[in-house]
C-alpha cells in the first residue's frame, strides 16, 4: 500500500516536472523566468521637464554642432605644433627600456666585413666595365655596318636609320608638349607665407 502511494506520488511529480518544462519552453521559449522579480527596485519616477527647456538644450546642441562644421569647413583640421606634443612618460620610458644595443663586433669580423664590403665592390667596379666594354663594341659594330650600308646604298641607309615600331610598339596619343596655360603668372621667386599661427 505505502509503495504504491510513494509510486504515484513519483508520477504525479514527473508529470509536474514535464509540465513545468513544456510551460517555459514552450509558452515563453526565450524566457526561463516564469515567476516575477522581487529583489528589483521600485522604478525611480521621472522629473516633468518642461518642452521649452527641453527645445532650448537641443538648439543649443544644433547651433554648437553647426559652429563646429563652419569652422571645420573654413580651416580644416587643425593639427597641434610638433613643439607643443607631450609624449607619455611611460611610454619614454618603454622605449629606453626596449631599446636592443648592437652587438659588439671582434677584430676578426671587423676585418672580414670590411673585405667583404671591398670584393663586392670590386665585382660590381668590373661588372660595370665589362657591360659598358661590350655596349661600345656593338655601337662600334653597328656604325661599321652602317658605313658599309652607307656605300652600297644611299637609301637602304635612310631605311636602315628610321625607327622600327613593331620592335618598339608604344602608341601616344595627344599633344607632344603641353601647351602653356594663357594668363598664367609666372612665379617670380617670391611668395605669401599662409601658414597659421597658433
Amino acid at each position: 500500500m505505502a509503495l504504491n502511494m510513494v509510486l504515484s506520488a513519483l508520477k504525479q511529480t514527473a508529470k509536474l516536472n514535464i509540465i513545468a518544462c513544456k510551460f517555459h519552453t514552450q509558452v515563453t521559449p526565450l524566457l526561463f523566468q516564469t515567476s516575477q522579480l522581487l529583489w528589483a527596485e521600485p522604478m525611480k519616477k521621472k522629473k516633468r521637464i518642461d518642452p521649452s527647456v527641453i527645445a532650448a538644450r537641443e538648439a543649443k546642441k544644433i547651433r554648437r554642432i553647426e559652429k563646429e562644421i563652419k569652422r571645420l569647413t573654413k580651416f580644416g583640421r587643425i593639427l597641434k605644433p610638433i613643439e607643443e606634443v607631450e609624449i607619455d612618460n611611460r611610454k619614454y620610458r618603454l622605449a629606453l627600456e626596449r631599446k636592443r644595443p648592437l652587438p659588439k663586433l671582434t677584430a676578426e669580423e671587423k676585418d672580414y666585413r670590411d673585405l667583404l664590403i671591398k670584393e663586392w665592390g670590386a665585382y660590381k667596379s668590373y661588372q660595370w666595365h665589362w657591360e659598358a666594354k661590350i655596349m661600345d663594341q656593338l655601337t662600334e659594330a653597328q656604325q661599321e655596318a652602317l658605313d658599309e650600308l652607307k656605300q652600297e646604298s644611299l637609301e637602304l641607309y635612310q631605311a636602315a636609320l628610321q625607327i622600327d615600331y613593331s620592335c618598339v610598339p608604344i602608341e601616344f596619343q595627344g599633344p607632344k608638349e603641353t601647351p602653356p596655360k594663357k594668363d598664367y603668372p609666372a612665379p617670380d621667386g617670391e611668395y605669401v607665407d599662409t601658414t597659421r599661427k597658433y
